[in-house]
């Protein structure tokens, strides 16, 4: 059975080693800001072509009847929903894995991530990370109502 595998947790907490030992096709939208040389090169601006871009690609591997990890921050159920969606529509079998935040501190998740986020932006991301999230919102915030929380 083909399987989409999502690895979901904080920067620096292992989500990317976890994932290359599941599968070797795995992709993440921190892969999009990658030069052709390797090197990483954030443009905030770029996140919504980088994860679409991941989306394409995971979407291209299950529907070539690949098995994918997809190993990216998915801090809340809507950011997963298309991969969820992915997964119903391809009738590949979807385990979530949430490595969360390794047992570190802020501190050490900004010293460990590859990418340079800062200790805000991981206490940020730790704040709003459901831990239930089959049972989180499946809408972006900007879909919904403005009565819901």
């Amino acid at each position: 059975m083909i399987t989409l595998t999502l690895v979901r947790g904080l920067p620096g907490s292992g989500k990317t080693t976890l994932a290359g030992s599941i599968c070797s096709d795995m992709v993440a939208a921190d892969d999009y800001f990658l030069d052709d040389a390797g090197e990483y090169i954030f443009d905030p601006k770029q996140l919504p072509k980088a994860h679409a871009w991941c989306l394409d690609i995971a979407s291209k591997l299950i529907k070539g009847h690949v098995s994918a990890v997809v190993h990216n921050t998915f801090t809340q159920r809507w950011e997963m929903e298309p991969y969820i969606r992915l997964a119903e529509e391809t009738k590949a079998r979807l385990v979530v894995v949430s490595v969360f935040d390794g047992g570190l501190t802020n501190e050490e998740l900004s010293d460990r991530n590859g990418h340079g986020v800062p200790v805000d932006a991981i206490a940020r991301m730790r704040d709003r990370f459901e831990h239930d999230w089959k049972n989180g919102n499946p809408l972006p915030p900007w879909e919904r109502s403005n009565d819901e929380s």
